[in-house]
């Protein structure tokens, strides 16, 4: 689905943070520096591409460091999750490497067979097929599955969760707005402390997507529906507030002082967002590029390998689907079970296209700079939804046709 030298190499430099991370648990303990991620023997601040391949060589080799430079904008919780296993691992640190990776690869196959299975359950066969073969056939999902870095499977789970336990309502397991709230927060700390907040605000969208999804389904009330959405919003909201506080706490332990992880994190937000300070030239440059351009490079970019098809394309096709459902619902009047389950589908797809754009809008200095990598935001999960509506739309159509020849 990718070349293989992409493969091997994609975002080598940010899987190194994990890596030296192991290389520093081996020599001064699990929660040395906090337990915060970092690169050794390089100024975090002056890193080059040979610096990146320094840091796999000194683990293989069971070397250690001189010097440590940490990374104050992470919880970085992998690099503690993986040094643990690297210590109690009996094999060398080159089949230890590849059984991490493994296992991240693995989390994340089993995160979106849940979603699929989810699919099948809800929506039929071919919706789910859909979706398993958009997933399969993605570049970006593919080179993102596996780094030690991102853990990616963290950024769909608290969906996935949600979405079973909504699902679980029709069985007559009620949820109770509290066991919502625990459910969000307690999969999102997860999400924030292992991979930190990268593609936040797709993660939070995806977050809601399952109340969109079964409040159309369900027709809940207004109250429901909104009592539903606002706990949603501050449980995620409360997650990402608790991540801060622990990592402030490990940069304090790191650096001595409290005060310097929040003033880190705030000066993070504002480089990566509406930064205007001369110190990051190369983030403001970003932030005076028009939103066009910057959305432009990410709609134009194909979705596929070796088949050349934009995300544009995919998202005109979704558009072409959701007005053809539309327009023969009405004109075929079609039962109330399946107009709720595509209206509700539907309503879903296009509220997820909001993460992404959010994301790129938010945080398009960022977007600006990092053409090379950040185009997961569409996935997360709208091209899933989006697919997956248009093997429900098909196989409704075509299952409508059928019981229209019958009679």
């Amino acid at each position: 689905m990718v070349g293989q030298k992409k493969f091997s190499l994609f975002q080598k430099g940010v899987e190194a943070y994990v890596v030296a991370r192991m290389v520093l648990s081996r020599q001064d303990g699990l929660l040395s520096n906090g337990g915060l991620l970092g690169w050794g023997d390089v100024d975090i601040s002056d890193v080059h591409e040979e610096d990146y391949q320094n840091q796999y060589d000194i683990y293989l080799k069971g070397q250690s460091f001189q010097t440590y430079s940490i990374k104050k904008s992470h919880p970085g919780f992998q690099g503690i999750f993986f040094s643990a296993l690297d210590r109690l691992s009996p094999f060398s640190p080159s089949n230890n490497l590849r059984l991490f990776r493994l296992f991240t690869a693995a989390l994340f196959a089993g995160t979106m067979a849940g979603l699929i299975i989810w699919f099948y359950w809800e929506l039929g066969w071919l919706s789910a097929l859909f979706v398993f073969a958009s997933i399969v056939l993605s570049q970006w999902m593919t080179l993102f599955g596996r780094n030690l870095f991102f853990i990616s499977g963290l950024f769909y789970l608290p969906m996935v969760i949600l979405l079973f336990s909504l699902q679980s309502e029709k069985t007559g397991d009620q949820l109770t707005n509290k066991r919502i709230f625990w459910l969000v927060f307690s999969f999102m700390l997860l999400k924030c402390l292992f991979n930190g907040y990268d593609f936040i605000i797709p993660t939070l969208g995806m977050a809601a997507s399952p109340i969109i999804f079964y409040g159309v389904l369900e027709k809940w009330s207004k109250d429901k529906f909104v009592k539903r959405f606002v706990t949603v919003a501050i449980a995620a909201t409360a997650a990402i507030f608790a991540s801060f506080v622990i990592l402030s706490v490990q940069v304090m332990f790191a650096s001595g002082s409290f005060g310097d992880g929040v003033n880190y994190i705030l000066e993070t937000i504002n480089r990566r967002t509406t930064s205007s300070d001369p110190q990051f030239s190369s983030y403001e440059e970003g932030n005076k590029a028009s939103l066009w351009s910057v959305l432009k490079i990410y709609l134009t970019a194909s979705y596929f390998y070796n088949l050349r098809v934009p995300y544009f394309a995919i998202f005109i096709l979704f558009a072409i689907m959701s007005v053809i459902y539309l327009l023969i619902s009405k004109i075929r009047s079609q039962g109330s079970g399946q107009s709720s389950e595509g209206v509700a589908l539907l309503a879903a797809t296009w509220f997820s296209f909001l993460g992404p754009i959010g994301w790129y809008v938010i945080f398009k200095s960022l977007a600006y700079f990092h053409t090379h990598m950040n185009y997961l935001p569409w996935h997360m999960p709208f091209t899933l939804f989006g697919f997956g509506m248009c093997g429900f739309i098909i196989q409704t159509l075509f299952s409508n046709n059928r019981r229209a020849a019958l009679k």
